[in-house]
């Protein structure tokens, strides 16, 4: 892909220069000796002098943060946790392959690639050995819990809160775990910072629904969290001394959030409200489920999440109103550098919007993106490059490794990466003849700020887009449209005057800026839900496999990082990538954990599931998977199963039956007539069928079943190989039947500990 002007080559030494020179023969002679000489040889010596000058340019380089990323993604698919001593030898091995190689282009070019992928590695082991922690064993009983409140989220249908815990021994508990997550009856939540006791049952960090899904146990491991649960009863407020240092931290954003969420009710209600919220303090926990899901399928959640438009927004506004301020002054303008000064003060005012959003991953990464932007203004070099979102990606991810992992990162980056990219491109038509009035300048300004909408919005959009349908299993087939007839609010409306009501908060103004904020909300909401309603606009499909992702990302990569003829080679990896998609393997049984909940292909293609109610998380994370609409409250989801006071049964795909008993008389008969039994009692020995108890479940995980020329392949969740610090106690999703008798409510948020 084309790029902007660089200078990198006129900085870089004359021997360097010759040394990257004698690349094109030897490179030639690699090409016209191989395989590649059954090319054209005029496409072949092409293509090696465009990679010479990419050499050359130093475009190479942006090519690190890729093998990096490879290292950490190498890092987390290994079966064992490796040995820190061994992955440091192998960097300081590979660093001193690539100083003797130095001379060398195309040895050095290898080697300070097998370099940057050894880094990602050691980067993933230092981080896992830096926040080592065991997650708690389940015990059998509720626990007293007492410690200090550090965080709280008022959810739909419960609370949840983060506690630390006070130091010393836990009864009932071998290891008291630093941190715990809780989920608390609605409208029970203490405040931060308060000192509390409270009976809980607790649950370890929860595993996969099934092969391939999230691992839910895998980022509350790396916050710290060593185990999760849900409250039962009040928590009780106890007498506190000084509480730690991350605690009061804490307060002190709980409070200044709090006083923004006070002014803004004051100003909106209902909808508006509840987003500018969201927007402003980083609270989403007010805005209905119903307004969520219409952003979700318009393809406008993104902005409900504080990420990279609101930082850009942020930092732009602030940059734009403290430049102009300073403007204002002649003697600063004349002998000041105010340039400067004003991205200093939007670096300054990003991180307080950082802290104050909740300092959640997605906000870290376009703050890092953010302030290495403004940093190149500070030096006065260009700022928006494709080498600043190298950078940014090699900090995320060194600080961060699991983060490579998470859905929110992968299209985040996606999307930026090809932003700029795509602005890189279009540099030249900057230099396009402008209207030599101002009334004809004034008239494009707004043709130039729709266009930039509309191919922002389209070049992010199929950047991300097989992102998010690979992990949701959705799309927004409205998403331009809707963000073509949305984001003139947002950016001019809801973001400036969001802005404008926080600086005019200490002044008691800022009532002047939330009716304003909110009727751009007013605006977003409505093209939101009128999106919604169109029809199809509510897509669900698994077509997107793993090495459909693979391929369409090395696409991408080759399309934004290389240049000229080069880029096009991302054409026939986008072939691949196409040619690769396809729906999933889909397996023909599923069965869960708790021996109560199992899922069997249907007729018509989709899964009957039983027990859906008793793991409800597990039964949904089923259905989204294959890009089933239906919720496990559904009441036809177990239709084809057939049952009695002793049990269900269900026709297996290509013959059989699987057998689900509830009673020990039962299980003589369903060992000869079923070629599955899942039970919770002690099956007859001698028993034909494949017998599955919550015993043997614990051992594999949620347990698939593929039929195949009428045969049965199982494939466990939980590989007996897999053995790593955020899966060595995990344990199946938690089984309401199993738990002590607690009011109704304090039941259900036993699903919501579970969840993300």
């Amino acid at each position: 892909m084309g790029a902007g002007p660089d200078h990198s080559t006129r900085t870089r030494p004359a021997s360097s220069r010759a040394a990257v020179g004698t690349l094109a023969p030897t490179a030639g002679r690699l090409w016209t000796s191989g395989r590649a000489g059954e090319l054209p040889a005029r496409l072949a010596h092409s293509l090696f002098a465009a990679l010479v000058r990419e050499a050359g340019s130093g475009r190479l380089v942006l090519w690190l943060p890729v093998a990096f990323t490879v290292g950490v993604l190498l890092y987390f698919g290994a079966s064992h946790e490796p040995s820190l001593v061994a992955a440091a030898i192998l960097v300081a091995l590979l660093a001193a392959a690539a100083v003797a190689a130095r001379r060398h282009p195309l040895a050095f070019a290898l080697a300070t690639a097998a370099l940057a992928v050894s880094l990602g590695f050691l980067a993933g082991v230092v981080r896992t050995a830096a926040i080592l922690h065991v997650p708690v064993a389940p015990p059998s009983h509720a626990v007293r819990l007492t410690g200090y409140v550090e965080q709280v989220e008022r959810r739909p249908k419960s609370d949840r809160i983060l506690l630390r815990l006070d130091p010393g021994p836990v009864k009932g508990l071998a290891t008291p775990p630093e941190l715990v997550r809780l989920s608390l009856r609605k409208g029970t939540a203490p405040k931060v910072g308060d000192h509390v006791s409270q009976l809980a049952r607790l649950l370890p960090p929860l595993e996969a629904a099934q092969p391939g899904a999230h691992d839910f146990g895998r980022a509350p491991w790396f916050r710290g969290i060593g185990a999760i649960g849900f409250g039962l009863g009040r928590p009780q407020l106890l007498p506190g001394a000084d509480p730690p240092l991350s605690v009061r931290l804490a307060m002190i954003v709980s409070d200044v959030r709090a006083a923004f969420a006070r002014r803004i009710d004051a100003s909106l209600q209902g909808t508006p409200a509840a987003i500018a919220v969201a927007l402003v303090a980083g609270d989403r926990t007010a805005i209905a489920p119903q307004v969520e899901e219409s952003m979700r399928v318009s393809g406008l959640t993104h902005i409900l999440s504080i990420s990279g438009l609101h930082m850009a927004l942020v930092a732009g506004t602030l940059f734009a109103l403290a430049r102009g301020a300073l403007a204002l002054v002649p003697g600063l303008a004349l002998r000041w550098p105010i340039k400067g000064t004003a991205a200093l003060m939007a670096l300054v005012g990003s991180a307080g919007y950082l802290i104050l959003s909740g300092n959640e991953v997605p906000a870290q990464r376009s703050f890092v993106m953010t302030a290495l932007v403004l940093g190149g203004v500070l030096v006065g070099r260009r700022a928006l490059t494709l080498r600043t979102v190298a950078v940014a990606a090699l900090l995320v991810l060194g600080l961060t490794p699991e983060a490579v992992l998470e859905p929110g990162t992968q299209m985040s980056f996606a999307a930026t990466l090809a932003l700029v990219a795509a602005y890189e491109r279009f540099q030249p038509l900057r230099a396009m003849p402008q209207p030599e009035s101002r009334t004809g300048r004034l008239a494009m300004a707004p043709l130039v700020f729709l266009a930039g909408i509309a191919v922002t919005s389209l070049v992010a959009g199929l950047a991300s887009g097989p992102y998010g349908a690979y992990h949701f299993q959705r799309v927004a087939p409205y998403g331009l449209l809707a963000n073509l007839l949305a984001m003139p609010a947002v950016s001019l409306l809801v973001m400036p005057f969001g802005l404008v009501g926080v600086l005019l908060m200490p002044f008691g103004w800022d009532q002047l800026a939330w009716p304003v904020m909110g009727k751009g909300i007013e605006i977003m909401v409505g093209v939101s839900d009128w999106i919604a309603s169109l029809p199809g606009a509510d897509s669900r499909f698994d077509g997107v496999r793993t090495a459909t992702v693979v391929w369409f990302t090395l696409a991408l990569l080759t399309l934004c990082l290389l240049r000229g003829m080069l880029s096009l080679i991302a054409a026939p990896l986008l072939a691949l990538a196409v040619a690769s998609s396809g729906p999933r393997p889909r397996p023909d049984v599923l069965i869960a954990t708790n021996a109560a909940t199992v899922a069997v292909r249907g007729p018509d293609g989709r899964l009957a599931i039983l027990g859906a109610s008793r793991a409800r998380l597990v039964a949904e994370q089923w259905l989204e998977r294959e890009g089933d609409p239906r919720t496990a409250r559904d009441r036809d989801l177990a239709r084809f199963y057939r049952c009695d006071g002793l049990g269900c049964t269900a026709p297996l795909p290509q013959g059989g039956t699987i057998a689900v008993s509830t009673t020990p008389q039962s299980l003589a008969a369903d060992c000869m007539n079923a070629r599955i039994v899942v039970t919770r009692d002690t099956p007859p020995a001698g028993c034909p069928a494949r017998v599955l108890t919550p015993e043997s479940l614990a051992a594999t995980g949620t347990l698939t079943f593929h039929v195949e020329d009428g045969q049965l392949r199982e494939v466990p969740t939980r590989s007996p190989q897999y053995d790593r610090p955020w899966t060595r106690t995990a344990v199946p999703f938690p089984d309401p039947s199993r738990a002590p008798q607690t009011p109704a409510p304090a039941d259900r948020s036993a699903d919501d500990a579970a969840e993300e």
